[in-house]
């Protein structure tokens, strides 16, 4: 059982550093996004930022599961249509 208290935190803490890196990358591609506009990268710099802000929506779903009372509860996946089909 010790095994599995200090997993869950090893897990709770790597899903804190990694929606922290998630914002930061977000972050990143908003300044990207906002110096395109107007120009012929903005499409690309939008939809770079729309996957980034998808991955910080993620990695939240990801730490409040590693830190819930019924970690058998995964939270679902949310799909919007055609995601699958537009990749950068």
């Amino acid at each position: 059982m010790a095994q599995t208290i200090e997993h869950r935190s090893t897990t709770t803490d790597e899903a804190r550093a990694r929606l922290a890196d998630a914002f930061a990358a977000r972050d990143r591609a908003r300044e990207r996004y906002e110096s395109a506009m107007g120009t012929s990268c903005e499409l690309g710099a939008y939809m770079r930022l729309r996957q980034a802000g998808e991955h910080v929506a993620a990695c939240d779903k990801w730490l409040r599961w590693a830190e819930s009372e019924n970690p058998l509860a995964a939270p679902r996946p949310s799909h919007a249509p055609l995601d699958e089909l537009v990749t950068l």
